[in-house]
């Protein structure tokens, strides 16, 4: 099992053992892109994408180079995990590859707002600084907003009203 931690700094671990990261900057925030967008990413996009201001086959050698590092950083059973073609790549299902993004998700469809908030701990990829994990950032961030705010409402509704008023504060924490 390959999981990442998303939220705080970007962390790698592969059946229990943490994973050095790949030193390319490039290759990381590929990881994070594979990690929160979970489909099928055609190559060209990919590489148009984080090698915009080179030529297509430069950037293509480029995408090729990032994944190879991934590969390394992911160890022997890589290709359980990353699945490269000719024509796209993509992270295994998650049966293979958990996220903590994803957990979050999944604990606040669950009703499990606590726990949920627990996770969210720290920005997103708050370690990567390209333009998409802004985006991402603010997204996330929102989310975990919109929770907080939930949860004051409820807590509110309860007659917990010191709790909903430091539910209410917490956002501001978040973004000043």
């Amino acid at each position: 099992m390959l999981r990442l931690k998303l939220l705080g700094e970007l962390t790698l671990e592969v059946d229990g053992v943490r994973q050095e990261l790949p030193a390319s900057r490039r290759a990381c925030s590929l990881l994070g892109v594979l990690a929160l967008e979970r489909r099928a990413h055609p190559r060209g996009q990919l590489a148009a994408r984080f090698w915009p201001e080179v030529l297509d086959e430069s950037a293509r050698t480029s995408l090729r180079s990032a994944l190879s590092a991934l590969r390394r950083a992911l160890g022997a059973d890589a290709d359980r995990y990353l699945l490269a073609t000719r024509e796209a790549v993509a992270l295994a299902g998650p049966d293979q590859v958990c996220t903590d993004v994803g957990e979050f998700e999944r604990l606040v469809a669950e009703g499990r707002f606590e726990d949920a908030l627990e996770l969210a701990r720290g920005e997103l990829l708050e370690d990567l600084d390209d333009d998409w994990v802004y985006e991402r950032r603010d997204e996330h961030r929102a989310s975990v907003v919109a929770l907080l705010e939930r949860m004051a409402a409820g807590a509110e509704a309860a007659g917990d009203l010191a709790a909903a008023a430091a539910l209410t504060r917490r956002p501001v924490a978040l973004d000043p």
